[in-house]
């Protein structure tokens, strides 16, 4: 797969120069379309390299992707700054060709001249060490924090107690008599949510929050100084400005603006959960004053398991890994009409699993390729996502995805998943399934999920809702010993213990969204980044800054998402309004999910996303669902 991408980066080097020796008028022909085939075969070398750098098995070949990762960020960086390319482009006269075509020749207009091609020669040459310096500083701090694994070792047996019986056997002393406990999720989420042991969940929980502190509060301190400098010399004021201007929201100050009406209509629930929270602390522990941040995991399952009737390792009895992986397959297959056929080809890891996907109908048609890598293992990307294999071109390449997760492994006992982890997977093949059914289009800057980057998270937030229905549910998730479906009093129980927390966990959203843009419109030179944070956590959120955490250091979203992580909370907003067709039992309606499919899902981003949604709504968005979600 390496060679790959070296082979996809020098037939782009060959189609640059073929475009730059074309004479004459500049036609769509001779120029835009070769410049697209330009475009995919860089951004082939891109994913495929960004891909492998987080999963390959060996560290070697995730070194030599990385360093891939940087040649192609290097040549991409060359291409936005080339002013003879940029001349070869506007010279292109679209007045007479179709929307799509006139979008992709305007935005790629606009992506060079926000790249800096207008600047004179010495602007370009630094904007272009810039590039490739923060590229390399990402990768860095990305890898400080998947391969930062702390292990917690324990002696005692009894401090498991309260986890989970497959937990516990899968843990078991070693011929020193220790146990250990690793800070990846299938041993942090569960140690959070049930160990008994208060100490044990506060050990974790520093662990957790202070991985990649050895070096990369160095590291984003040099990420933000370039961040900043390449938005000078753009003529912004910070590169927050400078990231949102070409997205939903248009500037900082919007963003800064939402994060704050978020946070002031969750905040009294949050207060009102809070104080819940503790109410439940003082039962074991009348004296407490407060709740811990490590403690709030394992003290919302508490509630609910007394005031909710939820118990949640009961619920995991309804989700073992192969059966919810089954259901979530055969589910997307009836809402989009579609069907997965297993095929054996090599990948970065034995594990992984390959699916051709094809339409259905009366022409039955390939529509691309999805490989899922869904357990932990050592090196592996810590948390869960969609990755880019191929992007689709329209009679040129189909698309292919890739969800890489770290679910329980079937292959290591009985791999029972938590509801919430149900959840993120139905989420992340939301933009899987973006990814291929909008991976039709003849520009390739208008596929799969290339639409504004605040809309990104709209249509995997939406389909988690599937993971909550009842009727959905009793399509794949049945008791692993006993085969009952699981009842639809406790799905409804379950329903109303998630609404507990919601308050708190906005809050928290809107903590994390309000770092990672203040770290992005202020002074990097003086920022002092922990004073900053334990700021922002005292304001926005109930919840008192630990000491020995530094979580900044593994905020793995400020290098891909820098300033934009309000985009998760804004994405809902659209996506509470995306369900409103879906109302009562709509959701395998093929009625309305054809609809979505095809007006929301298919286009990609040949449109803007407010007019995607407007397709599908017929009528512009609002803000009205998500306040009444919020509020309900």
């Amino acid at each position: 797969m390496l060679a790959e991408c070296r082979r996809a980066l020098e037939r782009a080097t060959e189609q640059l120069a073929a475009l730059l020796a074309v004479t004459g008028a500049r036609t769509v022909e001779n120029t835009l379309r070769p410049f697209n085939e330009l475009l995919l075969q860089t951004n082939n070398a891109g994913a495929i390299a960004g891909l492998l750098s987080e999963v390959d098995h060996d560290e070697g070949n995730r070194d030599t992707a990385r360093s891939y990762e940087q040649e192609v960020s290097q040549f991409s960086s060359e291409l936005q700054l080339h002013r003879g390319l940029y001349d070869a482009l506007a010279a292109v006269d679209v007045s007479g060709e179709d929307a799509s075509t006139q979008r992709f020749h305007r935005h790629m207009l606009r992506e060079y001249r926000r790249a800096g091609v207008h600047c004179e020669d010495a602007t370009r040459a630094r904007l272009h060490q810039i590039e490739a310096e923060l590229t390399k500083l990402g990768q860095r701090f990305s890898k400080n924090i998947s391969e930062d694994v702390r292990t917690l070792e324990i002696s005692d047996p009894a401090r498991l107690i309260g986890l989970p019986a497959d937990f516990v056997q899968r843990h078991q002393p070693d011929e020193q008599g220790r146990i250990r406990l690793t800070t990846d999720y299938p041993d942090y989420n569960p140690v959070m949510t049930y160990a008994a042991d208060d100490s044990l969940r506060r050990e974790m929980y520093v662990k957790f929050r202070s991985r990649g502190d050895a070096d990369n509060e160095a590291v984003l301190r040099e990420i933000l100084i370039l961040r900043a400098e390449k938005a000078s010399l753009l003529g912004y004021a910070n590169w927050a400005d400078y990231i949102t201007e070409d997205k939903m929201i248009r500037n900082g100050d919007n963003a800064a603006e939402f994060i704050d009406k978020v946070w002031q209509l969750a905040e009294p629930r949050a207060r009102r959960e809070y104080d819940e929270l503790l109410e439940q602390l003082r039962q074991g522990d009348p004296a407490a004053a407060e709740v811990g941040d490590w403690q709030k995991l394992w003290l919302e399952n508490q509630v609910k398991k007394q005031r909710y009737e939820v118990d949640s390792e009961e619920v995991r009895n309804y989700f073992p890994f192969r059966d919810v992986l089954d259901g979530l397959l055969r589910i997307t297959e009836a809402i989009y009409d579609l069907e997965y056929r297993r095929v054996e080809v090599a990948a970065w890891h034995p594990d992984v699993q390959v699916f051709d996907v094809w339409r259905q109908g009366a022409a039955p048609e390939q529509l691309g390729r999805i490989y899922l890598d869904m357990h932990p293992r050592e090196g592996k990307y810590k948390h869960a996502a969609q990755f880019t294999y191929r992007d689709g071109l329209l009679g040129a390449q189909l698309p292919e995805g890739v969800l890489v997760c770290n679910f329980p492994d079937p292959q290591q006992g009985l791999a029972l998943m938590e509801h919430d982890d149900v959840v993120t997977m139905f989420h992340e093949f939301g933009h899987l399934m973006h990814h291929i059914l909008g991976g039709r289009q003849r520009w390739v800057r208008q596929s799969g999920v290339s639409t504004e980057f605040d809309f990104v998270e709209a249509p995997s937030q939406m389909f988690e809702e599937w993971a909550w229905s009842h009727a959905i549910l009793t399509r794949f998730a049945r008791h692993h010993e006993t085969g009952a479906p699981i009842p639809a009093a406790l799905v409804e129980k379950m329903r109303r213990a998630d609404r507990f927390g919601l308050g708190t966990a906005t809050v928290q959203q809107m903590f994390y969204a309000k770092v990672a843009l203040e770290f992005h419109r202020a002074d990097p030179t003086a920022l002092e980044q922990l004073k900053t944070l334990q700021q922002l956590q005292s304001k926005y959120t109930p919840f008192r800054y630990v000491d020995g955490t530094r979580f900044h250091t593994s905020f793995g979203h400020l290098v891909g998402y820098s300033a934009m992580y309000y985009t998760y909370m804004w994405s809902l907003v659209i996506a509470k309004d995306l369900l409103t067709p879906f109302a009562g039992d709509e959701l395998m309606s093929t009625d309305v999910t054809y609809r979505y499919r095809d007006r929301v899902l298919a286009p990609g981003g040949s449109k803007d996303a407010a007019e995607l949604v407007r397709d599908f709504l017929g009528r512009e968005y609002d803000f009205a669902a998500f306040e009444a979600y919020l509020r309900e």
